[in-house]
């Protein structure tokens, strides 16, 4: 065994130093801890925020159940409804057979008259060509309001894409309805790629 000049032995004191240097302190463990504690929660925070826009999917499947139901309506009682769009919502229309014009829904809650959030707009596909919305204006006796899509009393409808989109991001929805009468929800890269 070695013994130092004093005469007492190094043995201790080397293993003592090993001992030392082989391991983490409690603090330096506490401190990462704290550190992937913090980075975690910004990167929830920031998933959160730029995962996707929720109120954008709470929209789109509000569209789609109002849609649901008005194509229900329409074969139920034998009745055309029809959906006219602006950039700035979408109201509902039934077919009068006796004047052979169409009305604004008025009687029906679930189809009255509804008006996008902030910041969301939203965009017309027919025969995949894009319509020019125009501004929602009340009917007269002159300009009567007319539908952009016919949910037919047979079940049927006229085939479309409605985007809704959220100026200043890349955000994007679309509904699709088929002529069997079916809706299809995309996002983003699948909207961007039809």
């Amino acid at each position: 065994m070695p013994t130092s000049a004093t005469g007492t032995s190094s043995s201790r004191a080397g293993a003592r130093a090993v001992h030392r240097t082989s391991g983490f302190t409690l603090l330096e463990v506490l401190v990462v801890v704290v550190i992937i504690g913090i980075i975690t929660s910004m990167a929830m925070i920031s998933t959160r925020v730029l995962g996707g826009d929720h109120e954008m999917d709470q929209e789109t499947k509000r569209f789609v159940a109002v849609l649901s139901q008005a194509r229900e309506d329409a074969m139920l009682e034998g009745r055309d409804v029809g959906l006219r769009v602006d950039a700035r919502g979408y109201d509902f229309l039934r077919y009068d057979g006796r004047r052979e014009q169409w009305q604004l829904e008025t009687e029906d809650a679930m189809l009255r008259a509804r008006s996008l959030p902030e910041g969301l707009e939203a965009g017309l596909w027919l025969e995949s060509r894009q319509v020019k919305l125009p501004a929602r204006v009340a009917p007269t006796e002159r300009t009567p309001p007319q539908p952009q899509v016919v949910l037919m009393a047979s079940g049927d409808m006229v085939p479309f894409e409605l985007r809704l989109e959220r100026a200043g991001t890349s955000e994007l929805r679309a509904v699709v309805g088929s002529i069997e009468g079916k809706f299809e929800v995309l996002k983003n890269d699948a909207v961007s790629r039809r």
